[in-house]
């Protein structure tokens, strides 16, 4: 399923249906840490706010990210995510461009055998939906559509997602890629850590 020209650390986040507690780990990077997050979903966009424990790296030397965890479930997850090596993202110039990006994500569970209890990334948008800035501990997400037709970075095929209104969870997380030779097989999702303060708020609230 996955070709070999992406050999990629692509991200991928937690469905908000899993349970996030066997997945828990204690990271070492204070950046891994999420101290609260602040989440806007208006008519038609969801923005974030993120503040993390220390300095958001910006040289693709990790392979993490950030999601907000929907209440479609697998079928649509919103991330923002680094690495370094791979051309994945219309926002890199080239593949080892580590510039942060977002990717919608459709997770799945025991689809290669590879992962274990982890969810595994079954496909990932190839463009960046929404804006997306990183400033010192900070993560700025803006404009965040409910639903994306873009392409897939996995076969370049038409790809539609739609992560919906509905944030539930806000996570930091890992990539463990699984190769076999040179061929990636799977990429699973590691280190699941929620953030410690989420604040949503919705329009239709007011």
């Amino acid at each position: 399923m996955f070709v070999q020209y992406y050999i990629a650390l692509v991200g991928a986040a937690m469905a908000a249906s899993f349970s996030l507690s066997p997945l828990l780990a204690s990271a070492t990077n204070d950046y891994f840490t999420m101290e609260n997050a602040e989440v806007q979903v208006d008519e038609s966009t969801v923005d974030a706010r993120l503040k993390t424990g220390g300095i958001i790296p910006q040289d693709g030397q990790s392979a993490y990210g950030y999601g907000i965890l929907t209440g479609v479930g697998n079928e649509g997850i919103i991330l923002s995510t680094t690495h370094a090596g791979v051309l994945d993202s219309e926002l890199q110039t080239n593949a080892n461009d580590p510039v942060w990006h977002n990717h919608f994500v459709k997770l799945g569970k025991n689809m290669s055998g590879r992962c274990g209890d982890n969810l595994e990334v079954v496909d990932i948008t190839l463009e960046s939906p929404g804006e997306i800035k990183v400033r010192e501990s900070r993560l700025i997400l803006d404009d965040i559509p409910f639903l994306f037709d873009g392409t897939s970075a996995m076969t370049k095929e038409s790809l539609t997602l739609a992560p919906g209104a509905s944030p539930q969870q806000i996570v930091s997380f890992m990539m463990a890629p699984k190769f076999d030779g040179n061929t990636l097989k799977a990429v699973c999702i590691t280190n699941i850590t929620p953030a410690e303060d989420v604040e949503i708020e919705s329009e239709e609230e007011n």
